[in-house]
């Protein structure tokens, strides 16, 4: 009886996991339907975009649409539904000054790169800008202290963090799990009859009995007004894995934006392997956007070319349908028929079509064959050190395994080091999460010790600080890059700069306080300003370097002392005085 009660047991769950995958697969196919005619546009000029939900961007997709105001700042924005302000961010980088209203459908309308916010919304950000003495706030509100209408003005538009130019960046998530939700799917209107463009594609072939991988060839796309093609149009290749990319953007009528695509379909034989549809994206997944594309190719200025198969450590949900995880198998010798179907929100589809076949005699790629220092697996834990270096990768900080190449060289008598120059890896392959680095110094003087941080050279050959902790005889810090590391120092107070202020300055027709503040190497860790020694609210753009008070009540007719002290992350700090009259 036990024995067939466990047979029964056991084929109920064969049957329960048979249903729950069969479900899995439908709902990833199936797009969920949106409230078509809940939300509003949130401003009073018809939409253009010149960015789109999904677009692909340094480390991460695009969480919205950036909602064109035509160069200009201080448009009026509209709570795109009823509900209350549920959060409220200022910051200098990033989204800039953000406002956040949830709504009673269950979604969250957010509204980024802010010049102001209006109203009693406005009054509750500058007093929690001076309870806590700190232009930079991201404060969770009380459900239903601050609530808004449908059509109620909340803002005005601006080109606050890290904006490049004057726009909205609008979003749309899900309250309950803080997904961002493509914002075309609610009914906004956008004008678009264009289709997609296809610019490039690419091939990848696989090492025999490896999951080593290189691009093989990239070839211009020919064609317009949705149909593409390559030349030749049977590609042979010498290996019997490959893999496929495509370089493609979207365009919407009347704006000249190369945008990001909403989804990609590729069949091989008429069957779909591979597919994604950008319909959601969640923030802790967005920088798995560094293995959907060919990162090397990006590091390299060669753009964003976005791969067609998944790496083994690609967590990514956007993609449907996906078989072999995209990787093509030639090994049976016959024609490939391959087809592209790429399409924008509305429909508008441009398709691309080829052969490809596997040929013993072509090409099976050129593999270089390095002398490693450590094999990491992309599914565990690594580590690697000597006396002078410890490196800590956790569990799903790479996308593939890694042979991981190591070597270091003596700094120059004249330069900045006090320790080796450890090369870890290459700047080329991209780093999911968080890694430890630790280095052991070999000159530091013990009274700089308060001063080291950890330091490496960006591509660009820019030398950044990522700080550092000490623990015992190690500098320790974390990264997310691969590169040259290595310990410096940073006893260079912050730069700081009136603009239009100076001792002795009559300020009776100026409305603003504009100073400058820079930092040379381990960034600005605190700002603050005092008039008479009251602290006054300086809004702070990185982008710029400014800062700028706006003179309000609490600067009153007559003589005053304006000082600004500035304090980088080593603690090295810069005061800034002076006397004026208004």
């Amino acid at each position: 009886m036990q024995t067939k009660a466990k047979i029964f047991l056991f084929c109920c769950l064969t049957i329960l996991c048979t249903f729950a995958n069969i479900a899995k697969t439908q709902h990833q196919d199936i797009i969920q339907t949106y409230p078509k005619d809940y939300f509003r546009s949130p401003l009073d000029i018809p939409l253009q975009l010149s960015g789109t939900f999904g677009e692909l961007r340094t480390n991460h997709f695009h969480a919205g649409i950036d909602c064109k105001t035509g160069g200009q700042q201080n448009l009026k924005l509209y709570a795109v539904a009823g509900g209350y302000v549920s959060r409220i961010k200022t910051s200098p980088r990033g989204y800039g000054n953000a406002l956040y209203i949830d709504h009673p459908n269950g979604f969250t309308s957010v509204y980024a790169h802010l010049k102001s916010f209006s109203g009693h919304i406005g009054e509750y950000v500058e007093r929690m800008q001076y309870d806590k003495q700190n232009f930079e706030i991201d404060e969770k509100v009380p459900p239903g202290l601050l609530y808004v209408t449908k059509n109620q003005v909340v803002a005005r538009s601006g080109n606050t963090g890290s904006s490049a130019g004057p726009h909205l960046h609008f979003e749309i998530r899900d309250t309950h799990t803080e997904e961002a939700l493509n914002p075309l799917l609610f009914g906004l209107k956008v004008a678009d009859k264009v289709k997609p463009q296809i610019n490039q594609l690419a091939i990848y072939q696989f090492k025999e009995g490896t999951e080593k991988y290189v691009k093989q060839k990239t070839i211009t796309v020919k064609g317009a007004s949705g149909k593409y093609s390559v030349s030749p149009k049977l590609i042979k290749l010498g290996s019997t894995r490959v893999g496929l990319g495509l370089k493609t953007y979207d365009k919407q009528t009347g704006v000249h934006h190369l945008n990001g695509i909403y989804s990609l379909k590729m069949y091989d034989n008429g069957q779909i392997v591979y597919a994604f549809r950008m319909e959601r994206i969640s923030f802790d997944e967005t920088r798995y956007l560094n293995c959907h594309i060919d990162y090397a190719t990006k590091k390299s200025g060669g753009g964003l070319m976005q791969k067609c198969f998944a790496d083994l450590g690609n967590q990514l949900n956007i993609y449907n349908n996906v078989v072999n995880r995209g990787i093509i198998d030639l090994s049976d010798g016959t024609i490939h028929n391959i087809t592209f179907e790429v399409e924008d929100v509305e429909k508008n589809q441009s398709t691309l079509s080829f052969m490809v076949q596997y040929d013993a005699n072509a090409s099976a790629g050129s593999f270089k064959e390095v002398n490693y220092a450590a094999k990491f697996n992309y599914n565990t834990d690594n580590i690697f050190e000597n006396e002078n270096l410890k490196v800590f990768m956790p569990y799903g900080a790479l996308y593939d395994d890694l042979e991981f190449e190591y070597e270091t060289k003596n700094p120059a008598a004249e330069a900045n080091a006090y320790s080796q120059y450890h090369y870890l890896h290459d700047s080329k392959t991209p780093v999911q999460k968080y890694f430890d680095v630790s280095i052991k110094p070999t000159t530091l003087p013990y009274e700089m010790y308060d001063k080291a941080v950890i330091a490496y050279n960006t591509a660009g050959g820019r030398t950044k600080s990522v700080g550092g902790t000490w623990d015992g005889n190690f500098l320790k810090a974390e990264s997310r890059e691969f590169g040259k590391y290595f310990i410096t120092i940073d006893k260079t107070p912050p730069s700081v700069k009136g603009i239009n202020i100076y001792n002795g300055k009559n300020m009776s027709k100026n409305t603003q306080i504009i100073m400058s503040m820079t930092d040379n190497l381990s960034g600005i860790e605190s700002y603050n300003a005092y008039i008479d020694d009251q602290w006054i609210l300086m809004h702070y753009d990185q982008k710029s370097n400014r800062l700028r008070y706006y003179i309000d009540e609490r600067c009153s007719r007559g003589s005053h002392v304006f000082k600004l002290v500035v304090k980088d992350e080593r603690q090295n700090e810069k005061i800034y005085t002076a006397k004026f009259t208004r």
